[in-house]
Formats: structure tokens, C-alpha cells, sequence
């Protein structure tokens, strides 16, 4: 490999590096030291599908899986996406049919409900894109404390990256938030989250 390609795939790294999200990995204990404590986290919202509004509260009879993320994230949101993928693939069809999954995107100038909704069905037909003004996502955000930041990077690929924390938000059918489970959750322990609540 010469000089140029080396240099080349190194300039691509990096554009990538910067691209690749901050996770702030935390789990139930960790919203201690937040302005909120973990029990008034959460609560219903209204969002965009492809579909149309879908709120929260459509879902009343179902354990809610939740994943705040966007479509141009590199690595972090595609592999969640498949833990989530796999763990409703574990679950029996009883119940699969009791059990919503989420991607809310946190770019919404970028991913449009058309697009996230061939982004979703990708992974699995239970799981359903939602978006909104930024104000709104905004606002889901400060309920559920995640956490976005968007970042100014040099890239022919994009103009900006976005930070933000990677998180499973666990959602009961009386629509209170259950869990927060980290990033590093595996499809077992998130299909074990989700039986136990059925």
C-alpha cells in the first residue's frame, strides 16, 4: 500500500472516529446524580411514523422497547438495533405481539419517518421510527434523560456528527418507565427485561 492510500485510509478513520458517537453508558443507578431522579423519568409523548402520529400511549397493552438513536450513526445504533432485533426474535409469538419496539431518531433534520421506516423494517417489522421537530425530540429527550449533541466534523460525508447516549429504554403497559438498561445489554438479558413484564 503507498503513502497516498495509507494517508487516504487513515483521513477516512478519522472522518469516522469523529462521527462515531459519545455513548454515555448508564444504567437505572447511575440517574442518581441527574436533575431528575429515575422515577419521574418518562411519560407519554406524540411523535411522527411513517404511518403518521404514533403516541406513547397507543401502545398501553404492550412492553415498550425504546432506542434513541439516527441513520447515519456508523456502528453504535446498528448494532442496537440488532441486539433489539434479536431479542424480540427470542421472544414467543404471544409474546412478540405484546411487545412495541422504538427507534426515536435525534436527527431529525436527516432522517424522515420514509426513512426510517425502511431503516426499521430492515431490522424488524415490530419496530416502528419515529421523529419530530427538533423542539420535540427535544422535549422526549429531557422526559426519558438521554442524552444528543450535535458536533461540527470534516467529512465528505456529512456535516456534522451527533453524540448520544445509547441506552434500552424499558417501558411497562401502564406506561411508566421500568428500566434504562446500558449499551452493553445483551438479547438475552433484554428479551429477560421484556418477559418479565408481559
Amino acid at each position: 500500500m503507498n503513502r497516498v492510500a495509507r494517508l487516504s485510509l487513515i483521513s477516512i478513520a478519522l472522518a469516522a472516529l469523529a462521527i462515531v458517537v459519545l455513548f454515555v453508558l448508564t444504567s437505572r443507578d447511575d440517574f442518581a446524580n441527574k436533575a431528575k431522579p429515575f422515577s419521574e423519568l418518562g411519560g407519554d409523548f406524540t411523535l411522527n411514523s411513517n404511518d403518521g402520529e404514533v403516541s406513547l400511549s397507543d401502545f398501553s397493552d404492550k412492553v415498550v422497547v425504546m432506542y434513541f438513536g439516527f441513520l447515519t450513526c456508523p456502528e453504535v445504533c446498528p448494532n442496537s438495533m440488532g441486539v433489539i432485533r434479536s431479542a424480540l426474535n427470542r421472544l414467543e409469538p404471544a409474546q412478540l405481539q405484546q411487545t412495541q419496539a422504538l427507534l426515536v431518531s435525534v436527527d431529525p433534520a436527516r432522517d424522515t419517518p420514509e426513512k426510517l421506516a425502511e431503516y426499521t423494517q430492515f431490522f424488524h417489522q415490530g419496530l416502528v421510527g419515529l421523529t419530530g421537530t427538533k423542539e420535540q425530540i427535544d422535549a422526549v429527550t429531557r422526559q426519558y434523560g438521554a442524552y444528543y449533541n450535535f458536533t461540527e466534523i470534516e467529512s465528505v460525508t456529512a456535516d456534522y456528527g451527533v453524540e448520544h447516549s445509547s441506552r434500552y429504554y424499558i417501558i411497562g403497559k401502564d406506561g411508566k418507565l421500568v428500566a434504562a438498561m446500558r449499551h452493553s445489554t445483551t438479547p438475552n438479558e433484554l428479551m429477560t427485561q421484556i418477559g418479565e413484564l408481559l
